[in-house]
């Protein structure tokens, strides 16, 4: 059975909580979910710290001038 994506709303926060935000709920994922994240900025030291764990990302920009983050493990 498949769980639902996560999704995760941390625009206006100030670093660090969109990161602290971020990688609880990413380990909190179950098997074939993914956290979906807006956030205001591309969280470059986040893309580093989850690749090493095993986790893949994709960004867009959206037109509401913020980045639609997706994480998951393949």
């Amino acid at each position: 059975m498949s769980h639902p994506d996560v999704n995760l709303d941390v625009r206006g926060m100030s670093p660090p909580e969109p990161l602290e935000h971020a990688l609880e709920a990413i380990y909190t994922l179950e098997a074939g979910q993914r956290l979906r994240m807006l956030i205001d900025r591309e969280p470059y030291p986040l893309y580093q710290m989850i690749e090493r764990e095993g986790y893949l990302h994709e960004s867009e920009f959206t037109a509401s001038q913020h980045y639609l983050v997706t994480i998951w493990r393949p």
